[in-house]
């Protein structure tokens, strides 16, 4: 009997083990900052398009073609937001990262100042949160069921759109520098219809006309009314501080 409950010990190790370096092995990069490469900005979007609805952009006079640092910075196509969240399975020691990511974003960051001086003075970011779509493997689990549970969680047919609206900030960009720079960006982060302030880390690199910003924050999913698996006994536990990464690309239009 002894053998048979240690051979059973052993699989089960062996079994925990595997998962874990399964878990490891496959677990996404948190997002970067993006290579600066020729780009042509973005077209206006069409009339009617809601993420341009929910961020306005402003007129600003003489915006075309200036090269200073200030001016209107638009969100461009290949930009990529989304979410980490610590999951703890039923019987595996080791959490895996619930990882969802979507492009289908938009806004603008207005920069004012001078060149020796820019600061951020207003700004809004948009994401449809119904697009958002894992990207990480788990054997023997469909993850699209997770992003249909995770539309239920953020509300997201009453309320679409996760909005980010920064505080003013300096900056220390430079258009004769392209070395990466440390900011910290607050602002309000409305998710559900709850507005809460929120401050992302960020890289942030001004090279070629064009803006990188890669960073995240961490939020707590109760403070926005989102309640996550918590049962102590259940399949799955999820750790409510969730993570949101960012990484953006901007060029005046």
């Amino acid at each position: 009997m002894w053998k048979v409950v240690a051979g059973a010990a052993i699989l089960a190790i062996l079994g925990t083990a595997a998962a874990i370096t399964y878990f490891n092995h496959t677990r996404p990069q948190a997002l970067g900052l993006q290579s600066a490469t020729a780009r042509t900005p973005a077209p206006s979007p069409s009339p009617g398009d809601p993420l341009a609805e929910v961020c306005r952009r402003p007129a600003v006079p003489g915006n075309a073609g200036s090269t200073g640092v200030g001016g209107l910075w638009v969100i461009q196509p290949h930009s990529v937001v989304g979410y980490r969240a610590h999951e703890k399975f039923a019987e595996v020691t080791s959490p895996h990262d619930a990882v969802a990511r979507t492009e289908r974003l938009g806004g603008w960051l207005l920069v004012g100042g001078s060149d020796s001086a820019p600061a951020v003075v207003t700004g809004c970011i948009a994401i449809d949160v119904r697009t958002l779509q894992s990207i990480d493997e788990l054997p023997g689990f469909n993850t699209s069921d997770r992003d249909d549970i995770a539309r239920d969680f953020l509300s997201a047919r009453s309320h679409p759109y996760v909005v980010f609206q920064p505080y003013p900030v300096a900056l220390t960009l430079n258009v004769l520098s392209d070395a990466v720079q440390r900011l910290t960006l607050a602002g309000d982060l409305e998710i559900g219809g709850i507005a809460k302030s929120a401050s992302f880390k960020l890289d942030v690199r001004l090279k070629d006309g064009q803006v990188s910003a890669a960073g995240q924050t961490t939020v707590d999913a109760g403070d926005y009314g989102i309640e996550v698996p918590q049962e102590v006994g259940g399949f799955v536990r999820v750790n409510p501080d969730i993570v949101l990464e960012v990484s953006l690309i901007l060029l005046k239009p």
